[in-house]
């Protein structure tokens, strides 16, 4: 057996253990699923001092294991008021580059628990779909896939590590879509905690909530994203190509 080989093996058990120890230990010990909870002990870090890089490791754990972005940085917002945002999308980023190397490492069983979880529910675009869209269109439709408000943010991680999606386009759309899109969550959580002398800027977040959400939408309906087979079988039966 090639030596390389083996040590290479022996590294990919070892992480994959570690990264299973870890999730156990986090569930029963920290009830991580449990949002309420999650809120409840980040509030209690606002009343220590020193705790945004502590808060950014937390946040990073729990949105590599799949807790949902929007209460993370809902807390962000409670606990920083607008700097909240930094730390969010440096959380959003640290877990998007972790899950991103963990998919790389282990692609071939990640992308077999991806397609169970993906096709629990019907989806609009298959995930074979998606994934040779990404391959066809980069950075325009990876960057359209992280703005969706129903693909969930560690899912989307995996899904971008299995992909062909380069990893300059990969950081790029993560930056973009944490440090807006949730940035404009943490806006609005902070403004709204103080609404009685935050009227204004509570406000305004709703607004740029509404701005974001349309830009999405406009997005959407002005690229048409096709694969490039789909480009031939259309243009093959276009009136035009006869």
């Amino acid at each position: 057996m090639d030596t390389g080989n083996a040590w290479k093996k022996i590294l990919k058990s070892v992480v994959l253990l570690g990264f299973i120890f870890l999730f156990f230990y986090l569930v029963q010990n920290f009830d991580i699923y449990n949002v309420d909870r999650i809120l409840g002990t980040l509030h209690e870090m606002a009343e220590k001092s020193s705790v945004r890089i502590p808060f950014i490791i937390i946040a990073t754990v729990l949105l590599v294991f799949f807790v949902p972005i929007s209460p993370v940085a809902g807390a962000a917002g409670l606990l920083f008021e607008v700097s909240g945002i930094l730390y969010i999308t440096l959380a959003g980023l640290l877990a998007a580059m972790i899950s991103y190397a963990f998919a790389k490492l282990y692609r071939g069983n990640v992308e077999k628990w991806i397609r169970r979880i993906y096709t629990r529910k019907e989806r609009e675009v298959p995930l074979e779909e998606m994934l040779l869209r990404i391959r066809d269109h980069g950075f325009s439709y990876a960057l359209f896939v992280r703005a969706l408000p129903f693909m969930p943010f560690s899912l989307g991680n995996l899904i971008f590590g299995v992909s062909t999606v380069s990893l300059m386009d990969y950081v790029t759309t993560t930056f973009i879509t944490v440090g807006i899109g949730q940035g404009i969550n943490v806006l609005l959580i902070a403004m709204a905690s103080d609404f009685m002398e935050q009227k204004t800027g509570t406000l305004l977040a709703v607004a740029l909530k509404a701005a974001y959400y349309y830009m999405i939408y406009a997005w959407s309906k002005k690229y048409r994203y096709h694969t490039a087979e789909e480009k031939v079988l259309e243009s093959e039966e276009s009136p035009d190509s006869l």
